[in-house]
């Protein structure tokens, strides 16, 4: 081999590696600054406190959409980030399609539900929203507290809302119900004040009571629709699951989580405690001795949201004394987490950005934005054909993550092919291109470039998402989270070496 040609070769290997993560991504609701930030551990140091490492997802004052108390959040498989608004009374979907960072471009924010007069089909008037969680087959549940139109019975509400006509709302006829409504007694309000929900792992719906005039017992509660009749109405479908034992202070039970061992995780902000409960006998009710004061904060402490991180930690943010965002690990086995377990994985005293009062946290597994590599052909009109990208690659969706090949010889015949076993650069022909791409390799249907013949504007764009959606047989289907994909561009240019070019080339991992 020549040495230029040697040279050209190790240029084409050498790539920006994807830039990974010790951490999760972490989205934090700020209520004082009405944003919502995203935290990554960019030096992978184990925590989201050095410089550039907090970034603002959305800002009420730079977006289009309205947000004026943040307070629920939850990440959808596909990327999109759900926030319950409790002032604007909607649910709010934002969604960085361009993996910029930030949901603050050009439909990347919507109003996933209209809790407002006239605002969905369903006529249902969501005030306060305070939790948002998601069920496994994608559903919406929205836990929302009525602390302004008390003598309305029925504003405290569990909702269940799912886009049927995938049209990225839920505010069409039949896409919005009330679950359950609280029996409630004279209507005032604090009658209940329910402040979180969570789909168990049998299915049934948990959430958390915190109404202040005794009509209902301040727990965790559980309901399930025994009868079918897609709501709680009948006797026995909802009861109260997991009582707190009487403490010095008021209870406030501000969030409920489970974990893969069916463990329950509640956070009580009137105490500092973060309960652990595990239904051992299964009679669906947490009994003497089935929960412990899992960890006990020193005040003020004000521990607000907790989350599984997906390493199996729990994960909970603080808005009292230091702001902060720490994690909770019984390393010694004993039950309980003293102080000495807990790591802050930010602390704004120390931080190189303070958040200024983090309520709600969301974790989802860190992506790396898509990664160009490899060197393109350059072709008998001067082509230099690039690959692109745009949406968001989950291993959930059949569609929405979309490859351009673009500066294209005009009016050739091209296709895209990809593979799964990592990257090459293997000189193609005698030409200027490389194969960037190790086999096997699958290919793409061959298409025209469109543009004029002898210049560089042809194009294609191909929904990566859906084709392999549309081939169930097609490489490396089905696909998962995780699992990284290299794809690359061909097109005709028949003066050239093997009458062929090669565009660069693309990696992407796929997101859950």
């Amino acid at each position: 081999m020549k040495p230029t040609a040697m040279l050209r070769t190790l240029l084409a290997g050498l790539a920006l590696a994807p830039l990974a993560s010790a951490l999760d991504l972490t989205y934090v609701a700020d209520t004082t600054d009405d944003r919502i930030y995203r935290l990554r551990d960019l030096n992978l140091d184990g925590d989201y406190d050095d410089a550039g490492e907090v970034g603002t997802f959305y800002d009420t004052a730079l977006g289009l959409l309205p947000m004026t108390s943040p307070n629920g959040l939850v990440v959808r498989p596909d990327g999109g980030v759900l926030v319950c608004d409790s002032n604007v009374d909607q649910v709010l979907l934002l969604r960085d399609l361009n993996l910029d960072g930030d949901a603050l471009d050009a439909g990347e924010a919507s109003v996933f539900f209209d809790g407002t007069a006239g605002g969905n089909a369903a006529g249902i008037l969501m005030v306060a929203a305070n939790g948002v969680a998601l069920d496994a087959s994608g559903r919406v549940w929205v836990a929302s507290n009525n602390q302004i139109l008390g003598s309305i019975v029925g504003d405290d509400l569990i909702l269940v809302l799912e886009d049927l006509n995938a049209d990225g709302d839920a505010n069409d006829a039949g896409e919005a119900r009330v679950f359950h409504a609280p029996v409630l007694g004279s209507g005032v309000v604090g009658d209940s004040i329910p402040t979180a929900v969570k789909v168990g792992l049998d299915g049934a719906v948990y959430y958390a009571e915190n109404g202040v005039t005794g009509v209902l017992a301040k727990a965790i509660w559980r309901l399930e629709d025994l009868n079918g009749s897609g709501s709680i109405d009948a006797p026995g479908e909802a009861k109260a699951f997991f009582t707190i034992p009487p403490q010095p202070s008021n209870v406030f039970l501000w969030d409920v989580e489970q974990g893969a061992d069916g463990a329950w995780y509640v956070s009580d902000r009137g105490n500092e405690i973060l309960w652990r409960a595990f239904d051992a006998d299964s009679d669906g009710v947490i009994g003497a001795g089935e929960a412990v004061a899992w960890f006990t904060g020193s005040a003020p402490s004000d521990l607000w949201t907790v989350r599984f991180a997906s390493d199996g930690s729990i994960v909970g943010c603080e808005a009292a004394g230091a702001d902060r965002i720490r994690r909770f690990a019984d390393s010694d086995s004993n039950g309980v987490v003293t102080v000495f377990e807990v790591t802050d994985l930010y602390n704004d005293t120390v931080a190189a950005f303070d958040i200024a009062n983090p309520r709600s946290i969301a974790l989802a597994p860190d992506l790396a934005p898509p990664v160009s590599y490899c060197t393109a052909g350059t072709s008998t009109s001067g082509c230099n054909a690039t690959l692109g990208w745009s949406g968001f690659p989950s291993a959930a969706a059949s569609s929405g993550f979309t490859l351009h090949a673009t500066s294209l010889e005009g009016d050739k015949q091209v296709l895209l092919f990809y593979g799964v076993s990592g990257r090459s650069a293997a000189s193609w022909g005698s030409g200027s291109s490389f194969l960037c791409v190790k086999a096997p390799t699958q290919r793409t249907s061959v298409a025209n470039s469109g543009g004029t013949a002898g210049t560089c504007s042809g194009s294609l764009s191909l929904d990566w998402l859906a084709f392999v959606a549309a081939n169930p047989t097609a490489l490396g289907v089905p696909f998962a989270a995780g699992d990284v994909i290299q794809a690359q561009g061909w097109y005709r240019d028949p003066p050239s070496a093997k009458t062929t070019n090669l565009t660069d080339a693309l990696e992407f991992t796929l997101a859950p």
